[in-house]
């Protein structure tokens, strides 16, 4: 939503998901002054052509999406060759318009490596989002499939899309999703401290969906952009209960939603794991409690759903150590 938001400003171009900084970025030791070969260059040009035929983690294949290699080669050379100059190749390219003069890019995970972004651009900004972990967790449990993928064109989409859906129900436990956004939201939360609002702006979801122009007003405001009303034809999409709808715009639908699709015990098994972060974050807790089962049960399981979690996420890890300890650190 935030993605479609921003892009709706004639200026500014938000490239979709890469992953690179949690992901690819990690598997080099110097990225941004080691100069690609080999298997090295041609691994990375791969990583992001193929994101172009498909969402990351959908098995995109790079001679099958709109970019084109030599461009991007090209491109990233004259920034210096490096694993970084590609990222940045493909987040220009990504707009294919030459008005653009702020660009972006949007991958949640990333919350854990704000400071290695700020660190690489230091004239660089981050919008983070925060959301209740409540509707994080009730979203993320009930995700499927909505549409948006030309799947008559394309019908092996259509087997990833279906395993993507394995994926994320192998890797749901609500303590699992507590503690992840128990993580993110201590790492935003740190990084708007320690490289100040000018730097760090959180946008809390619920505000944004309640009262979308003037929090957008806000927003542009902050990143010395004149509002555009075009800002505001949002489309409802990757939704885990509507269709997409291109004519929709910010509803305010999902915004209770959790509360008839969590029950007590799951409310409860979140709250007690994020009380602390909900509370600083302005969140409030419900006056709920889980059964002597219902805690058994949750805290029983969670070993072996995580180790689930993390078998059916591996090959997303980049490099596994630096993984873990980013999120370690912030738990």
């Amino acid at each position: 939503m935030m993605s479609d938001v921003l892009n709706g400003h004639s200026a500014v171009n938000i490239a979709p998901e890469t992953h690179f900084f949690d992901d690819l970025r990690t598997t080099f030791d110097a990225p941004d002054t080691q100069v690609l070969s080999g298997d090295d260059l041609e691994h990375v040009q791969d990583y992001f052509l193929a994101q172009t035929h498909r969402p990351f983690g959908h098995g995109g294949e790079a001679g099958k999406g709109w970019m084109n290699r030599e461009e991007l080669v090209s491109l990233a050379s004259e920034r210096g060759g490096t694993a970084d100059a590609y990222f940045e190749a493909y987040v220009m390219l990504s707009a294919r318009d030459d008005s653009v003069s702020i660009f972006g890019e949007k991958t949640p995970r990333h919350v854990f490596r704000i400071a290695d972004i700020l660190k690489r651009y230091p004239s660089a900004r981050i919008v983070g989002m925060m959301r209740d972990p409540r509707a994080v967790t009730a979203s993320y449990r009930d995700w499927r499939n909505q549409g948006g993928f030309d799947l008559e064109a394309d019908p092996e989409h259509a087997v990833i899309l279906e395993e993507e859906m394995v994926r994320a129900r192998r890797s749901y436990h609500p303590l699992i999703l507590a503690m992840l956004w128990r993580g993110q939201a201590g790492s935003m939360l740190s990084a708007a401290k320690e490289f100040g609002s000018d730097r760090v702006y959180i946008q809390k979801y619920e505000d944004l969906v309640a009262d979308p122009e003037p929090q957008a007003r806000k927003l542009c405001n902050w990143l010395g952009l004149t509002f555009s009303d075009e800002m505001m034809n949002v489309a409802m999409s990757n939704s885990s209960f509507s269709g997409v709808n291109n004519d929709q715009g910010i509803s305010t639908e999902a915004l209770a939603r959790w509360k008839t699709r969590l029950d007590d015990t799951e409310i409860a098994l979140i709250q007690s794991v994020a009380k602390t972060k909900m509370t600083e974050a302005g969140y409030h807790l419900e006056p709920v409690s889980a059964s002597v089962t219902g805690r058994m049960v949750g805290y029983g399981t969670f070993p072996l759903a995580l180790g689930r979690s993390f078998a059916a996420n591996k090959d997303r890890v980049g490099n596994p150590v630096s993984y873990i300890a980013q999120r370690l650190k912030n738990l």
